[in-house]
């Protein structure tokens, strides 16, 4: 099960990218609105709610990786 849900956090990841890239929403504007999304959820699901913090968190991760590289440009 972890495996599972670290690969679709790694797609969530990508995808993030691939959204912030073209311009449609920021990594970090979408891992807040995951994050928010967790918190309700765990309120009635805790398990589920687990799992998308700790999507949230890897996107938050991420972006600030991302936006911390140097740019090709």
């Amino acid at each position: 099960m972890e495996a599972l849900v670290r690969a679709h956090g790694d797609w969530l990841a990508l995808l993030a990218t691939i959204l912030e890239r073209e311009h449609v929403i920021g990594g970090e504007e979408l891992a807040r609105g995951l994050r928010e999304f967790a918190t309700h959820t765990a309120a009635d699901r805790p398990a589920e709610g687990r799992i998308l913090s700790f999507w949230a968190a890897y996107l938050q991760d991420t972006s600030v990786t991302l936006r911390d590289l140097p740019s090709l440009h």
